[in-house]
């Protein structure tokens, strides 16, 4: 055997040269360039608490092996980190997108990095939770919360409600818990943070949905599963299962999917409906009807919006007013139908089909809304900004060029 093979100088070098090019292989990856992400907004409006998001393959692409809580974000040419979240919308268990939050003015165009590190521990701006023994699911944003109710509830209630519940708040911290702790009857006044004053019952509430058949509605019971995706610090994502319910001929089965973001007072939902025993059925989300309220709708723009407005029920020392609202494309609105208890809009659901539509409310005494006036004109971009979502550009980043 030739010496210089068992040599031990020699196999010391060998072995210092392999592990430096190891070392300069893992730091060539771990030095990859960042992401560089342009965010344009393409409107002549305002957009605060605007969520941007990155699918998560182009992350990955960018910063292969990158994990979720392996990333963060931050402005470019800044050294401050941006709360962010890698979020799995749909609930198969795989990431979806990268999204985090900024406000833009007009026409405003910013660039933001997505490099590989740590990211931040953020103060979460959104919640949901599952509550027991009542069962309902409850859910906010900073700006204001809401609930729906379970097959549990029969036990200690007779609330037989699949509506939307809504609970006004004054803060912009997050309550639902804290208010749950204070008792039924004590969440229903007023101490300094709003309260429920939101009387649902057997409606619709704020954006439930039936079936709208003989002139009437046909409601589902209380959902009867659950889970919960996401939970923040930017997006809270949860699913409701309804069992079959009946509109004469019809047969109805409904999975909703509710999303509501940071700083919004509008949640996303889409409803995936089974209709059974006609080619279509027609489904009706609704808005329940209140002393003293104000429906309207605008179909101005492409998603239209139905809307009512009115003083919240002064019982337990109820004050302000307070709108509720539906948001839908335009071309899926069959019509607009007025009842004695409710404003709806009427959408054609035909086989297995999704609906993707927004519901949700604003409250006077939150101080975000002044008058019917500024709510009519939230909706009004609301329509715009997700008709026109923020314009993402993506591209590799050089760290040197980028400060």
């Amino acid at each position: 055997m030739p010496m210089w093979r068992s040599h031990p100088i020699r196999a010391l070098l060998a072995a210092v040269a392999a592990g430096a090019l190891l070392s300069a292989s893992v730091a060539a990856q771990g030095a990859a360039a960042p992401l560089t992400v342009r965010a344009e907004n393409t409107l002549a409006i305002a957009r605060p608490d605007e969520t941007i998001g990155v699918p998560w393959r182009e992350v990955q692409a960018q910063l292969p092996g990158a994990a979720a809580g392996e990333v963060r974000v931050r402005s470019a040419g800044a050294e401050q980190e941006i709360a962010s979240q890698v979020v799995d919308d749909d609930g198969d268990g795989r990431p979806d997108e990268l999204i985090f939050q900024s406000s833009f003015t007009p026409r405003e165009v910013k660039t933001f990095i997505v490099e590989r590190g740590a990211p931040m521990r953020a103060a979460p701006h959104v919640y949901a939770t599952h509550t027991v023994p009542r069962d309902d699911i409850a859910w906010e944003s900073d700006r204001i919360a809401f609930r729906t109710y379970g097959r549990g509830l029969w036990k200690v209630d007779s609330l037989d409600s699949s509506g939307i519940d809504v609970w006004v708040k004054s803060v912009r911290d997050l309550i639902v818990d804290r208010w749950y702790a204070k008792g039924h009857d004590a969440y229903h006044r007023d101490t300094g943070e709003g309260a429920d004053f939101f009387d649902v019952g057997e409606s619709l509430g704020a954006g439930g949905t039936a079936v709208w058949y003989d002139d009437s509605l046909c409601r589902a019971h209380n959902f009867t599963g659950w889970r919960i995706i996401a939970n923040g610090p930017i997006r809270a994502i949860f699913e409701l299962r309804f069992a079959p319910w009946s509109a004469g001929p019809v047969r109805v089965t409904e999975t909703k999917r509710v999303a509501i973001d940071a700083g919004q007072n509008l949640n996303r939902v889409v409803s995936t409906f089974d209709v059974q025993g006609a080619a279509e059925a027609p489904i009706a989300i609704g808005l329940v009807k209140r002393a003293g309220m104000v429906g309207s709708e605008s179909t101005a723009r492409p998603w239209a919006w139905l809307t009512g407005w009115g003083p919240v029920d002064p019982k337990n020392g109820g004050h302000g007013d307070l709108g509720t609202a539906v948001l839908l494309p335009r071309e899926r609105v069959h019509e607009w139908k007025e009842t004695d208890n409710h404003y709806l809009a009427i959408v054609p659901v035909k086989g297995s089909e999704a609906v993707t539509y927004y519901i949700g409310a604003g409250w006077t005494g939150s101080r975000d809304f002044r008058d019917v006036e500024d709510w009519w004109r939230y909706l009004d971009q609301a329509a715009q900004r997700i008709a026109s979502p923020i314009a993402v550009t993506i591209g590799a980043a050089h760290a040197a060029a980028e400060r």
